[in-house]
C-alpha cells in the first residue's frame, strides 16, 4: 500500500485528521473572502505583513477546527464499534448544519465591517429578535447576494466534503483494539486543541493579533471563534442596569465637571517628561507601612513614599487585570459581570492614556513577562498603538520562568535593556506578575507568617526588592535625570486582615510617583 492509498483509507483516525484539515481549509477561504471583500482598509500594510493574517491566524482556526471536529468524532467512535452506512449519513447532516453556520458568519460581517467596523457580535445577534427591522434595514442587493453566497458556499463544502469522505457506506474496520485506544487518546488531544497547548491560559481572541493595523487584527480573528466567544461573554453579562433618568444623571455630571477657575498645581519640574508606568499586579495597600499596612513588607516601597508623592486613598475599581487595565489607561470603571476590553466593538470608542502620548510625539511601549492573551489584553493594547508590545514569548527562553511567566526582577531586567539608547520623551508601560498565584517566585520565603497570605506578602516582598534594584540600576542611566515613575495596582488583593470582599479595605491600593522631576516642596507628600 501506497502513502497516497494510506491516506485516501476510510479508517476513524485518518477521517478525523482529514475532517480537521478540512475545517481550517475552509477558515483560510472565508478568511480569504472577508480580506478581499475590504481589501480597501489593508491600507498602507506591506504585502508581506497582509499575508501574516494567514500564520497569526492559525492558532484560533486550530482551535475552532477541534471544537468542530468532537461531534463528528463522536459519530466515528460509534461507528468503529458498529459499522454502518447509518453513521456516515449522519456525519454528513453534522458537517453541513456547520459549514451553512460558517458561510452565514461570513457573509452576514460582510455588510456588518462596512456599518460597523467590527465583526459579527452578540448584539448583531441579538437584533435578530426583530427579523424584519434587519430585513428593512439590508438593501435587495445584500440580501440576495448574501443568500446567494451563503447557498454556493454551503453547496461547495457540502460537495468537496461529500467527495473527501465516506457518504453511502460504513468507515473502514480498524481492529477492536486499535479503535479503543483511539477513542480513549483522541479526547486527551481535543483538550489540548481546544486550550490551544498545555499553557496556563487557553486561547484566546487576542491571541491572533500580532500588527498595529488593526484590520489586519480583525482579519486575523477567526469569526467563527469570535462570534462564540463574544456570545459567552455577553451571555454571561447580566440584564442592564437602570440607575436614574437621564436628565437627572446629566446634571450631576455637568456639576461634577464645572471649572470656576483654573487650579492646577504643577509638582513637576517640567512639562514632558519620560514616564515609566509600573502596574503592579494585585498590589493591597496593607502590604505598605507608610499606608497603615504592615510593617517589614515593602521597605523600599516606604521609603520611596517618603521621597516622592503618594495617593492615600486610591480604591480599585475592579477586581480582574483586565478590568484594572481598562482603569488605568482607559479610565473606565469595572464592570460587575464583564470586562469592556473583552468586546472590541466597545473598547474602540474609549480614550486610552497612550493616545494622549503619541499625540504629543512619545515612542510609547507596554511589556509583560506572561500572556497578554488573558483578558483580551493584548488586542487591547494593540488597538491602542503602542509603538511596542513585548510579552512573555518574546523573553529569552533561558530566562527563569514561573508558571505564568518571567519573574519581575527579569521584566525589569528587560526594560532597562528597552530603554537603553531609547528616543526620548517616551512612554513606557509595564505589568508585573510576581504577586499573583501561585507565587512561585525565585526566593525562599523571608517572612513567616501572614497564615494563607504568607505566600503573597513574601511574593511582594521580592517585588518590592526588584524595584528598588530597577530605580537604582535606572539612576546610571542618562534618561533617568528626566523620568517620572508612577506606581499603580491593576487591582488589590486579599491580606492577612482578611477584609470581606465588599469592604472598602479589600480594595484599598497604594499609588505613588517617584523621580527627579517631582519638585522638592512636594516630596513626602
Amino acid at each position: 500500500m501506497n502513502l497516497r492509498q494510506l491516506v485516501r483509507r476510510n479508517t476513524a483516525p485518518l477521517l478525523l485528521v482529514r475532517l480537521f484539515l478540512f475545517w481550517m481549509i475552509l477558515f483560510a477561504l472565508t478568511r480569504l473572502i472577508f480580506l478581499l471583500w475590504n481589501r480597501e482598509e489593508i491600507g498602507d500594510a506591506s504585502f508581506g505583513e497582509t499575508l501574516g493574517v494567514f500564520w497569526h491566524s492559525l492558532y484560533l482556526d486550530l482551535t475552532t477546527s477541534t471544537y468542530f471536529c468532537v461531534f463528528p468524532f463522536l459519530v466515528w467512535a460509534i461507528a468503529g464499534f458498529f459499522p454502518k452506512p447509518f453513521f456516515s449519513r449522519i456525519n454528513v447532516w453534522l458537517v453541513g448544519i456547520l459549514i451553512f453556520l460558517i458561510a452565514c458568519i461570513t457573509f452576514s460581517e460582510l455588510p456588518i465591517y462596512d456599518e460597523w467596523h467590527h465583526k459579527l457580535t452578540y448584539k448583531a445577534i441579538w437584533y435578530l429578535r426583530n427579523p424584519s427591522e434587519v430585513f428593512h434595514t439590508a438593501s435587495w442587493s445584500q440580501l440576495i447576494f448574501g443568500l446567494l453566497a451563503i447557498g454556493l458556499l454551503t453547496a461547495f463544502g457540502v460537495w468537496v466534503y461529500r467527495k473527501t469522505f465516506p457518504v453511502k457506506e460504513p468507515i473502514e474496520k480498524l481492529g477492536l483494539g486499535k479503535h479503543l485506544i483511539f477513542v480513549l487518546l483522541t479526547p486527551a488531544l481535543f483538550v489540548l486543541g481546544i486550550r490551544g497547548g498545555y499553557q496556563p491560559i487557553p486561547t484566546q481572541v487576542s491571541d491572533a493579533y500580532f500588527s498595529t493595523n488593526n484590520f489586519l487584527n480583525t482579519v486575523s480573528v477567526n469569526s467563527t471563534f469570535h462570534l462564540m466567544s463574544n456570545i459567552f461573554w455577553n451571555a454571561n453579562a447580566g440584564k442592564p442596569y437602570a440607575f436614574m433618568p437621564s436628565a437627572e444623571a446629566e446634571t450631576i455630571f455637568e456639576q461634577l465637571h464645572a471649572v470656576e477657575k483654573d487650579t492646577t498645581i504643577h509638582v513637576l519640574t517640567t512639562t514632558k517628561p519620560n514616564v515609566v508606568l509600573v502596574v503592579l499586579e494585585g498590589w493591597s495597600a496593607d502590604l505598605i507601612e507608610g499606608l497603615g499596612g504592615y510593617a517589614g513588607i515593602t521597605p523600599h516601597t516606604d521609603a520611596m513614599l517618603r521621597e516622592g508623592i503618594s495617593f492615600d486613598s486610591c480604591y480599585a475599581s475592579g477586581s480582574l487585570s483586565d478590568q484594572g487595565m481598562a482603569a488605568v489607561f482607559s479610565g473606565f470603571p469595572a464592570q460587575p459581570k464583564t470586562s469592556i476590553i473583552t468586546l472590541p466593538e466597545k473598547y474602540i470608542h474609549l480614550p486610552c492614556l497612550n493616545t494622549g502620548f503619541l499625540n504629543t510625539g512619545y515612542k510609547t511601549s507596554y511589556m509583560f513577562g506572561g500572556q497578554l492573551s488573558y483578558g483580551n489584553i493584548r488586542s487591547y493594547m494593540y488597538y491602542n498603538k503602542f509603538h511596542k508590545i513585548i510579552e512573555g514569548k518574546d523573553f529569552d527562553s533561558d530566562i527563569p520562568q514561573g508558571r505564568l511567566g518571567a519573574h519581575d526582577q527579569y521584566l525589569f531586567d528587560r526594560q532597562l535593556q528597552e530603554l537603553k539608547g531609547a528616543q526620548t520623551p517616551f512612554f513606557a508601560a509595564m505589568f508585573t506578575l510576581s504577586t499573583h498565584g501561585p507565587f512561585d517566585i525565585p526566593m525562599q520565603s523571608k517572612l513567616q507568617w501572614g497564615d494563607k497570605e504568607k505566600d503573597y506578602i513574601n511574593s511582594a516582598l521580592y517585588a518590592d526588592a526588584c524595584i528598588h534594584n530597577f530605580l537604582e540600576a535606572a539612576k546610571k542611566e542618562p534618561w533617568y535625570a528626566n523620568t517620572l515613575f508612577v506606581f499603580v495596582p491593576d487591582h488589590s488583593h486579599n491580606s492577612p486582615r482578611n477584609w470581606a470582599f465588599n469592604q472598602p479595605e479589600y480594595r484599598r491600593i497604594p499609588m505613588w510617583f517617584y523621580g527627579p522631576v517631582i519638585r522638592p516642596e512636594f516630596r513626602g507628600y
